[in-house]
């Protein structure tokens, strides 16, 4: 009820989408097909080697920043952030190599907790010399001490590449997306509910350019990324395992020879 008088329209949203959560458990979710050797054909379609030289950096890189997080204090990993998870190791490393490879110069992404994916995505358009991220994302409602770690990851010497816009994506991303106009690479890590992941990426998509690429977190826990791969024959789309196995990671890259229409 506090959390409903702050702030009535999250408040709803977030029912609905805890609501969503519960049925997706309820009625079971459509599953992708899996390929486990889905990272080197990501880097096929970008026509790169793998291993690449990126994806060589980024152990150490991972290792480092877990563990200047862990040394604050905080537990990292799997439910750590208020039952929801830090990005894991392969979510971090695909944005990583995506971002080190396409070069995008607008990267939105729904979800940042404690700003682990994000970092580097930063580190990558940082290296690159160019690009934005913008992170849309809204902190647990009910727990509003999570408030002070959102974004803790994310050092002040990247931060003049980074726009985080605080509210839920159905609020947030139309409105930010129409302003973008077309975009090089989204990444969902926010509810992931058939519901909102079906939203967001409907709403990616349609802006999304030629070459564009989607990549997204948890498809194992609704049908939507699976439904989308289903009514995009003409696009490639992988699924393929986390590093520990306890989640799906989606990629879908936009092969459309028309340039998305800006809004």
């Amino acid at each position: 009820m506090r959390a409903a008088v702050r702030d009535p329209y999250e408040a709803m949203e977030r029912a609905r989408e805890r609501w969503s959560e519960w049925y997706d458990r309820r009625v079971g979710c459509e599953q992708p097909s899996l390929s486990a050797d889905w990272e080197r054909l990501l880097h096929l379609h970008l026509d790169q080697p793998w291993p690449c030289t990126a994806s060589l950096e980024f152990s150490a890189m991972f290792d480092q920043v877990t563990t200047s997080l862990s040394k604050t204090g905080l537990e990292i990993g799997r439910g750590a952030y208020g039952g929801w998870d830090d990005g894991d190791a392969a979510l971090a490393r695909a944005v990583w190599c995506a971002a080190r490879h396409m070069k995008p110069q607008d990267v939105v992404e729904t979800g940042v907790a404690r700003g682990i994916t994000s970092r580097f995505v930063l580190e990558a358009l940082e290296i690159n010399g160019a690009g934005r991220l913008w992170s849309v994302d809204i902190a647990p409602l009910l727990e509003p001490g999570l408030r002070r770690e959102t974004g803790v990851a994310v050092p002040a010497r990247l931060r003049h590449r980074w726009r985080y816009l605080e509210g839920s994506s159905r609020k947030r991303l139309p409105v930010l997306l129409d302003v973008l106009g077309n975009l090089d690479l989204f990444i969902h890590d926010s509810m992931h509910t058939t519901r909102n992941v079906a939203f967001e990426l409907k709403t990616a998509w349609e802006v999304l350019r030629p070459g564009g690429v989607m990549i997204v977190d948890d498809v194992d826990k609704n049908s939507a990324f699976a439904g989308f791969a289903r009514t995009h024959p003409d696009d490639l789309v992988l699924a393929g395992p986390a590093d520990d196995e306890r989640a799906t990671i989606g990629i879908a890259f936009k092969t459309a020879s028309v340039e998305p229409e800006r809004r």
